[in-house]
Formats: C-alpha cells, structure tokens, sequence
C-alpha cells in the first residue's frame, strides 16, 4: 500500500513538468535565492505596514495587467521530491530585459510542509497577497490573479524577479511555521504560457476556494455547512475531488473516499 498523495501533488508534478520543459527547450532559468540584509528586511517591514502608492507616471512595468493576463497560485505538500528549497525558475525576461510597459504573470509558490498542507497553502496564499508589497513594488490583490507595479526608480535601482523571489521565500520562511522548504516559479513569457499555467492551477484553487467554506472539526474532518444535499449541490465535481484526499463531515454523516497513492503514478525526483 503506497502513500497517500496530498491534495495538490497533481497539479504540482504538472507544472514541474511545464518548467522542466521549458528548461529543456532553453527558455527557462534558474536561480538560487539569496539572503537578504537584515536592514532591508526592517525596511521591507516598515513598507508593509504603509505601503507606496505607484502612480502611472511613476511606474515602469506592470506585471500581470488584465490585458495581458496573470495567474497566481500557492500549493503546499508532504512530498520533498516535489520542491527544492530556494529555488527560483523564471521563464521569459525579467524586469532588466523588457521595453514593454506590461508584460503577462505568473507567480506560482510551492513548499513542503510539516503540518496540515491545505492550512499551509492558505497561509502562503495570504502572505503572498497581504506581505509581498515593499518599497517601489505595488501588489493590487485579486484572487487566483496577480497584478503588480514597480517602479521606476526600483528598476532603476536592480529591482529584479530573483530579487523579488528570494524576498519571497524569506517572507514565507518566516511567516509560515510549517513550512520546510520552499520554491517559487515565475513566467512573464507570453499571454499563452501564462493561459497554460492558469490552466493547470485551475483546479488546485478550485479546491482552496471550497476549502475555505468548509469548518475545520477538532479530529481533523472538514464539515460542509451548506443546506443542500451532496447530490443536488452544483459544486458536487469539486468536492468529490477534495474527498480523495480528505474526509469532509454533512452533519452526522461522514462521506469520504478513499485516498490516491503515489505508488501508482511513479517516484517522483527534482525536476
């Protein structure tokens, strides 16, 4: 009997394989995150707490603009194959190496967590999304989407994506107990690989958006609250799917299916 997958593994091992693709295909690179200096981390406090308006005469590229379209995601495991801690992977140009004044986004965090992977993925969403602003990077909260600024003393001054990943990672190391190990993957490529990015990430939150009107139980079961019975409720497909990995609570009645293993999809190594 294998082990059991967690709820994301999936659509994580997918888009491991879009960026190893990408890598093979030498339109993809990667980096190693650095530390950063402890005065920036005081300073990238203080601009959380009073975050800068960018205003578009001050702006030198938008990341992620609806035009151009954006995709956002953060997916937590047990499985240490899946992630490599520090790492960042870039696919398209970075701020440096573009005239265009926006350019599509992706900005997908995976981690290993010690704890509950749904709870994890829930506060790395939330860190990503209220945390991430700092001194000439402006983040406007969208779900499931990003859309940001920077500006152009920032980029004037280096502001890049392994900059801002790296800062990412030490955000998520500090502010997510659970989490072990972390990576974060960026595409700024086209408006297609961007749609195909989305597309993989769909489902994954798909499920956090439902996981999040479930009521946690003390012994770990999720209770689903709403009035309607299972077979009657419009969002049935995306509960059965929480359920392989789950067991959500109707009242008395616990309903649960059995969960996937990963014996039956292979061994997974560091892509």
């Amino acid at each position: 009997m294998g082990i059991p997958m967690d709820m994301f593994d999936d659509t994580i091992s997918e888009l491991r394989g879009w960026f190893q693709r990408k890598l093979a295909q030498g339109e993809a690179r990667r980096y190693e995150a650095f530390p950063l200096a402890t005065d920036g981390q005081a300073h990238a406090s203080s601009a959380r707490k009073n975050p800068t308006i960018i205003l578009r005469e001050d702006t030198h590229i938008e990341l992620g603009h609806p035009s151009v379209g954006s995709c956002s995601a953060a997916l937590a495991t047990h499985e240490a194959s899946l992630v490599v801690n520090g790492q960042i992977t870039l696919v398209g140009p970075d701020i440096s190496e573009t005239d265009q004044r926006a350019v599509p986004f992706a900005q997908i965090a995976i981690a290993r967590s010690t704890g509950n992977t749904e709870e994890t993925s829930l506060a790395m969403d939330k860190v990503l999304h209220i945390s991430a602003q700092t001194n000439g990077y402006m983040l406007r909260s969208i779900p499931d989407m990003i859309w940001a600024r920077v500006s152009k003393d920032a980029a004037r001054s280096g502001f890049s994506l392994c900059q801002h990943g790296s800062r990412l990672l030490s955000l998520l190391h500090e502010k997510c107990a659970d989490i072990a190990a972390a990576e974060i993957l960026f595409a700024t490529s086209s408006r297609e690989d961007v749609a195909g990015l989305k597309a993989i990430v769909e489902k994954a939150n798909d499920k956090m958006r439902k996981l999040m009107t479930y009521e946690r139980k003390p012994d770990g079961t999720y209770e689903c609250t709403t009035a309607l019975d299972c077979n009657e409720c419009s969002e049935k497909p995306i509960c059965d799917t929480i359920r392989e990995v789950i067991t959500i609570r109707k009242g008395d009645k616990l309903i649960t299916l059995e969960r996937k293993s990963r014996t039956s999809r292979g061994e997974h190594g560091h892509s």
